[in-house]
C-alpha cells in the first residue's frame, strides 16, 4: 500500500469514516481498524481509553500507516491531546461551528456516555461557540450505539424506531424543540434515515463531512485498496461483527488478530 491511512475506532462506526473518505479520495489506501476488542469505547474510563488508543496508534504505525484517523468522537475529545504519539493523528469533533453559521437555536449532541459526561466536552463546546454554548444540550446516545453494533437497525426496524422515538420524546421535554442534531458518535449517522423520520424539521449534522476536508492535505495516490483488520475477545468475536457487515453487504479484505 503506498502512504496509507488508517482508520479505526472499536466497531462499525469507523467504517462509515472509510466509505466517506473513499468516496471523496478513490485513489487512496486505507487500513481500516476495527478493535472489537476494546468494544465498547464509550464505556471506558478516559485512562482505559487513552491507553487503547495510544496502543491501537502504535499497532498502525508498524502496520504501515503514514497518517492516522482516529474515527471516534468520545476519545478524540476526552484523551486525543493526553496521548504521547500525538504526531499525524487526527480525531472526529461534534461540528459545532457550522450549527452556529447555520442560525440553528436548540441543538442536541449525542454521543457515547464518557464523552458526554467528561468534561472536556463542555470545554470543548465553549471554546468552538463561545457565548452560544447555552444553545447546547448534551445527551448520552449509549442505548442507539447498541442498535448499530447489535445489527438491529437492520433486523428490527420496528425497535429501533420505537427506540429513537422514545428518545427524542424524553431530550424534547427536557429541552425543547429541537431544531438540530449532531451526530456526534461516528455509529449514528447509520440511523440517519430514523431521525429523518421522526425528527424532519432538526438538521442532522455528520462530523464526517468535516474530517474528509481536514485530511486533504494527507491524501496520497495508490490504488484505492482497503486493507481491514479485526480485533476481537470471547465476549466480542470477529464472526458476530462479519456477520452486520454480510447484512449491510460489506465485503472486506481482512485478517482477525
Amino acid at each position: 500500500m503506498n502512504k496509507a491511512i488508517a482508520v479505526f475506532d472499536a466497531g462499525l462506526g469507523s467504517y462509515a469514516i472509510v466509505e466517506a473518505i473513499k468516496k471523496a479520495y478513490p485513489l487512496q489506501d486505507i487500513i481500516y481498524f476495527a478493535d472489537r476488542k476494546s468494544f465498547p469505547y464509550g464505556t471506558k474510563t478516559t485512562e482505559e481509553l487513552k491507553d487503547i488508543i495510544e496502543n491501537s496508534i502504535d499497532f498502525l504505525l508498524e502496520k504501515g500507516a503514514t497518517f492516522i484517523v482516529l474515527a471516534s468522537n468520545a476519545p478524540s475529545i476526552t484523551v486525543l491531546d493526553k496521548i504521547k504519539n500525538r504526531e499525524n493523528i487526527i480525531g472526529i469533533y461534534p461540528p459545532l461551528k457550522d450549527v452556529i453559521k447555520d442560525k440553528k437555536k436548540n441543538t442536541l449532541i449525542i454521543g457515547a456516555k464518557v464523552m458526554i459526561d467528561s468534561p472536556e466536552l463542555q470545554e470543548y463546546i465553549k471554546k468552538e461557540v463561545g457565548d452560544f454554548y447555552k444553545q447546547f444540550h448534551v445527551e448520552n446516545a449509549s442505548p442507539l450505539i447498541q442498535l448499530i453494533e447489535s445489527g438491529d437497525f437492520i433486523n428490527n426496524i420496528e425497535k429501533t424506531e420505537d427506540i429513537i422515538k422514545k428518545f427524542i420524546k424524553t431530550c424534547e421535554e427536557k429541552y425543547g424543540k429541537l431544531d438540530s442534531i449532531t451526530l456526534s458518535s461516528t455509529h449514528l449517522p447509520w440511523l440517519s434515515s430514523y431521525f429523518q423520520k421522526i425528527i424532519p424539521e432538526a438538521k442532522l449534522y455528520d462530523p464526517s463531512d468535516d474530517l474528509v476536508k481536514a485530511i486533504k492535505n494527507h491524501i496520497s495516490e495508490g490504488e484505492g485498496k482497503i486493507h481491514s483488520i479485526i480485533s476481537e475477545s470471547e465476549k466480542y468475536p470477529a464472526d458476530e461483527f462479519l456477520k452486520i457487515l454480510d447484512i449491510l453487504k460489506i465485503k472486506l479484505d481482512y485478517e482477525i488478530i
